[in-house]
């Protein structure tokens, strides 16, 4: 059963194509990596499945409505989104439960009272990731990490189908990152479906069982992870003549 479908997707502005007949499908249980070079659309193409940039022109089914057929706002509930954007635009004496909270209405920041209701689902989002003792920290005060943690959950209090995380480990050292990267295999047993874009391939984690690599706008394989053991075509998409190596069921590579 198909969770998303991209048609023949491209994105043009101002004469400059961004993304070129991008196809793309997404079926239930599966877990994605997006590959590519700075500059290659990763990011726009995530805006497009995240429903905040439409298309110049082509096809978009997420859970089987079709984007220009029905309410964006009844599509945009099946979908989280974690950038940076979101991690520079909160204020940072916001409480972190606040952050979460203010998942419920597409803001940055909290123009009402929390209602007990909301207030307990943000707590227990915050339990879940194991957050609950920072409820009330200001955001500012936590480490870059433990924001991109939270940003995730003010990204699922809807319970979204598919979670995207658009260059997550962005400003994290290598102990950050690699406690960011095991603290979402609990998503994974969330049933949640993510969408992991990178250009770092030793950020694919073996729950990752499917891969797109995108260069220059346009899609260069979508399909098994078994070709992060193509060296030639990533040397291709990367603009490097690269080599690969595996440890732990993870891969690297390395410029030849």
């Amino acid at each position: 059963m198909e969770l998303l479908h991209l048609h023949n997707v491209s994105l043009w502005r101002n004469s400059a194509t961004i993304l070129k007949n991008i196809n793309l499908t997404i079926k239930y249980g599966e877990q994605w990596a997006v590959l590519g070079p700075n500059g290659s659309g990763k990011s726009f193409l995530m805006n497009i499945i995240a429903t905040l940039v439409f298309p110049s022109s082509g096809e978009v089914v997420i859970a089987g409505k079709k984007l220009g057929e029905v309410n964006v706002w009844d599509v945009r509930n099946h979908i989280g989104i974690v950038s940076d954007y979101l991690q520079y635009s909160y204020p940072a004496m916001t409480k972190t439960v606040e952050v979460v909270a203010s998942g419920f209405y597409s803001s940055l920041g909290l123009y009402q009272e929390l209602s007990p209701t909301i207030l307990q689902k943000a707590e227990s989002i915050l339990q879940t990731l194991g957050l609950k003792h920072y409820a009330q920290t200001p955001f500012g005060k936590l480490s870059y990490g433990e924001q991109k943690r939270v940003l995730i959950g003010r990204a699922i209090v809807y319970d979204p189908d598919i979670l995207i995380l658009d260059e997550p480990c962005n400003g994290l050292d290598i102990r950050a990152r690699e406690e960011f990267l095991h603290k979402l295999t609990d998503l994974v047993a969330m049933k949640k479906h993510i969408i992991y874009v990178t250009h770092h391939v030793d950020e694919i984690m073996p729950w990752i069982n499917r891969v797109m690599l995108l260069a220059d706008g346009q899609c260069m394989y979508a399909g098994d992870r078994s070709v992060l053991e193509d060296e030639a075509l990533l040397s291709r998409v990367m603009g490097y003549p690269l080599g690969i190596f595996h440890h732990n069921s993870r891969t690297y590579w390395y410029i030849k």
